[in-house]
């Protein structure tokens, strides 16, 4: 399985987000994993693409060119693409991927986990994806998701569907088993009748 992992590139001001990004990679080393990420040896990318070569498993990174330089491209990952804008660099990685975990991170991190969600929500596509929620990292966004729900503008339908947790195994084995919801438009047509 492919996995998308966003996360900071910087690490955050709490040693456990770093600890558990390179436990979580030690993890999908004894899985049939492949990681697709950022493509940055800046901080917790770093961490997770480091971790995971040093375990000789295989890493994908895509990042742009210009973040190429700002970032220090980790050119000693198993491959790398450069892409012209962030844009394609969302897209590519969506491409490769099977499955999606947002680790701790910025304003890059939940947009780019926001966005998996949407494609989700519109029926664009159905793989899963998960907020890894070291430490609590990510319960005020889900106080917002369910703020959402309950103003009526993401259903509960396409909440449940993201996985959460602090534990990666339990997000490895979600991911075999999941079922994605359906689309908001079916839903609202079921409504309907």
């Amino acid at each position: 399985m492919k996995i998308a992992i966003y996360c900071g590139s910087s690490f955050g001001n709490n040693k456990i987000f770093n600890t558990k990004a390179k436990e979580s990679i030690e993890f999908l080393s004894t899985t049939d994993t492949t990681i697709v990420y950022g493509g940055s040896k800046a901080g917790l990318m770093g961490t997770i693409s480091k971790t995971a070569i040093d375990l000789n498993m295989e890493v994908i990174g895509v990042i742009t060119h210009d973040l190429a330089h700002k970032e220090i491209e980790n050119t000693s990952i198993t491959k790398l693409y450069k892409v012209d804008t962030i844009r394609q660099r969302k897209e590519k990685m969506e491409q490769l991927s099977d499955a999606f975990i947002a680790f701790p991170g910025g304003f890059g991190t939940l947009e780019e986990i926001s966005e998996i969600f949407t494609y989700i929500q519109i029926g664009l596509h159905k793989k899963p994806c998960a907020l890894y929620n070291v430490n609590g990292y990510y319960n005020k966004f889900l106080e917002f998701l369910k703020n959402c729900v309950h103003n009526g503008f993401i259903s509960q339908e396409h909440l449940d569907a993201i996985i959460v947790s602090d534990d990666i195994k339990e997000i490895y084995n979600s991911f075999k088993n999941y079922i994605a919801p359906k689309s908001k438009w079916e839903l609202e047509a079921l409504k309907k009748c």
